[in-house]
């Protein structure tokens, strides 16, 4: 973690790879107070903090990680794409949780999605679009067309005209920013899977930077957060997708780990069944190419072994897991910083290399 910087974590396959998690995770250790997104409804992301469980789509969830959520700060960048009734929602969820308010700063250039964005996705079903009216959206913004916060100026949300130099001036003063990605790699527009079945923007740090307005000078550390089987989100009609490794059941992988209870996981969003797959060792490494990661975390280690479930050290994760991490940093000579265990957000195994 690099003070003073705009540290960002991303996923590093097709998403759901618990980068929520992980953000709160970080943002917990090193007692950071900015969070920061270009986030949208098409995508959840989930904390799980002392068994209360906190899903949101437009604030990156790594605020709850927060030692005092009422000193915490949540920016939203000028690439969100925001659905302001939702987006009141949550932060009236974050409000009860102990969070400010006036804390809460949205770009003023951030699109807005009307019912006629989300009717529009309706059609898209057939390729596991979530049908959240994000893409349309981003279509209107670039058709020049499209509806902003500053147009709106939504009651109880307060715009500002530019967010990036906010950020700027926080880290300029040595804040530590830890920035939250939606979606997956594997989904990008530009360098994911497949060019049609893909989320309608570009998904790589690099994406981060330019969207928040901050130059390459201020990036920190780069966290690729994946798992050790993918996942895809279903359809509800037609296919959602192909993917470089062969798909599995959730009954393989719970009889390989060792669950004693079923393990099937359903979308945040969509309520549908993940589909899963065997890891995709090349298509790591186009993304380790791609992005540059400084560190891996690596989530949902007891999948490979369930007696690790829950560990906070070493010693609980077992030669299994072990393997496995060895063989991820022989492969792409990338250390992997944290290990996690479990849904809790710090049901986690801290490595030692990240200082």
């Amino acid at each position: 973690m690099q003070k003073g910087k705009m540290n960002i974590v991303f996923g590093g396959q097709a998403g759901s790879e618990a980068k929520g998690k992980a953000a709160a995770f970080l943002v917990d250790k090193y007692d950071i107070e900015i969070v920061a997104g270009n986030l949208s409804p098409n995508a959840g992301h989930t904390v799980i903090r002392n068994g209360r469980k906190i899903v949101t789509h437009h604030v990156p969830v790594g605020v709850m990680g927060g030692h005092d959520l009422s000193r915490m700060s949540v920016v939203l960048g000028p690439a969100s794409v925001v659905n302001p009734t939702l987006l009141l929602h949550e932060v009236g969820g974050l409000i009860e949780a102990g969070f400010d308010s006036d804390n809460l700063w949205v770009d003023e250039r951030a699109a807005v999605i009307t019912q006629d964005h989300v009717r529009a996705e309706g059609v898209m079903t057939k390729i596991g679009s979530t049908a959240q009216g994000v893409g349309e959206a981003r279509v209107d913004r670039l058709m020049r067309r499209g509806i902003t916060v500053r147009s709106v100026m939504v009651d109880d949300i307060l715009p500002v005209p530019d967010t990036s130099m906010l950020i700027r001036a926080a880290m300029s003063k040595g804040r530590t920013v830890m920035y939250e990605m939606g979606q997956g790699f594997d989904l990008c527009l530009y360098h994911g899977v497949d060019p049609v079945y893909c989320t309608s923007r570009n998904c790589t740090p690099m994406q981060a930077l330019a969207d928040m307005g901050v130059p390459a000078s201020m990036l920190g550390h780069v966290y690729a957060v994946i798992r050790p089987y993918p996942i895809r989100v279903n359809n509800r009609d037609g296919s959602s997708g192909p993917y470089p490794s062969a798909e599995i059941t959730w009954e393989e992988v719970r009889e390989r780990c060792g669950a004693a209870h079923d393990i099937t996981e359903i979308t945040t969003t969509t309520k549908l069944q993940r589909r899963v797959f065997e890891f995709a060792w090349e298509r790591i490494r186009t993304m380790t190419n791609v992005c540059n990661p400084d560190f891996f975390i690596l989530q949902f280690a007891n999948y490979i072994d369930w007696t690790c479930f829950g560990a906070v050290n070493k010693f609980g994760l077992g030669s299994d897991v072990m393997d496995f991490v060895e063989k991820l940093e022989e492969e792409y000579r990338i250390p992997v910083a944290y290990v996690g265990t479990g849904p809790e957000h710090d049901q986690m195994v801290d490595m030692g290399v990240d200082k």
